[in-house]
């Protein structure tokens, strides 16, 4: 069966998020393609978020480096430098246990969303490549330069190796952009179950609204605590256990569960979160109000932050706003202004599927 290598990066979920809404919508045209996923994410992620009948391989692989971090928020420099010279100085032909379980399928086509390790590698064996991206790392290395001089060798090098595609695609909200790229509305993954069904799962009355804390990097302090303790609305926590010892008006939902998170986020009236790609196009998918919090040191945040004001989709906060918690009187502004009913919005995918199945199989 023909076989598109799908590279994927596990730097943020929404590369994986968006590269699930891709695959799903190439499978509903071209039913004879099968997928190679390279990634270093789970296979619980993939089974969870593709349809059923997609075809698939998966090969847990780390596909390119971004920047190292020590935790959620903060990038550690030096080691990231440390690696991606390691990562960009070793030949193509050396990647032999790879380019070994590549060979089993009968390619046709590789699409990188954003490794260059993907390109690299389909360069070496003759294959078309895709680049489906809204920043690539030779533009998030840029600002770094005048902090650390080898950042600048690093993305010369990168930005060769992304000019090299022969299909871009550039998912809004994309960072810069490129001459005779395919630009596309934001991609995001499709919702399933309704938010009624949503609110019976969770015993949660009409009445009431549904706040979201989607992600497990932020502690939630004292002054937030007392503010959701008299709240009359449900708050959902996700992940394990940070903030297990809350004993409110709330319910832990830990990332493995069956919810599929999209149905989540458009049940909620407001999401609180860190400010990624997958978490803003689908918050303004479900026209669901985001108060996101925001990395001083990534690039990428400047251009989610306008996107965020610019469709009216809710606020950002600094990771030091959050924690002083001065701003929870935006949370009930948004709750507030959260609309009741929510329409459809066009998905990305769409476009970009339909233009991958035709440099894939022309």
């Amino acid at each position: 069966m023909p076989t598109i290598a799908y590279f994927v990066s596990s730097h943020g979920l929404g590369h994986a998020t968006r590269s699930t809404a891709i695959i799903n919508e190439i499978h509903a045209s071209k039913k004879d393609i099968h997928f190679l996923i390279l990634s270093d994410l789970s296979d619980v992620f993939w089974k969870k978020n593709l349809d059923q009948s997609v075809p698939y391989t998966t090969l847990r692989f780390k596909t390119d480096i971004g920047l190292f971090q020590d935790d959620a928020f903060t990038c550690n420099i030096p080691k990231s430098v440390e690696l991606l010279n390691a990562y960009l100085q070793k030949p193509v032909h050396k990647n032999t246990s790879l380019l070994k379980a590549m060979g089993k399928f009968d390619l046709c086509h590789v699409v990188c969303d954003i490794s260059p390790l993907g390109i690299k590698l389909a360069n070496y064996l003759g294959l078309k490549t895709t680049l489906i991206e809204n920043f690539t790392w030779d533009w998030i290395y840029q600002p770094l330069i005048p902090k650390c001089q080898a950042f600048k060798d690093i993305s010369n090098r990168l930005k060769a190796i992304f000019d090299t595609v022969h299909l871009r695609i550039q998912a809004t909200p994309y960072c810069e952009k490129i001459n005779g790229a395919v630009e596309v509305q934001p991609v995001y993954r499709n919702f399933q179950a309704s938010p009624s069904e949503i609110y019976r799962k969770l015993n949660i009355t009409q009445s009431q609204k549904l706040i979201l804390m989607a992600t497990n990097d932020l502690q939630l302090n004292a002054k937030f605590k007392q503010f959701i303790k008299n709240s009359p609305h449900r708050y959902i926590l996700c992940g394990d256990d940070k903030n297990s010892e809350i004993n409110m008006p709330t319910r832990r939902i830990p990332q493995d569960s069956n919810f599929h998170f999209p149905d989540l986020i458009r049940a909620s009236a407001v999401v609180i979160g860190k400010i990624g790609y997958g978490m803003t196009v689908e918050c303004w998918a479900a026209q669901t109000k985001l108060i996101g919090v925001t990395r001083k040191d990534f690039r990428e945040s400047e251009v989610l932050k306008d996107f965020i004001v610019n469709q009216d989709i809710g606020i950002s906060l600094t990771t030091e706003e959050f924690k002083r918690s001065s701003w929870l009187h935006h949370l009930e502004k948004q709750i507030e202004n959260s609309p009741n009913t929510k329409s459809a919005r066009v998905n990305g995918n769409g476009m970009a599927s339909r233009k991958i199945i035709q440099i894939a199989t022309g």
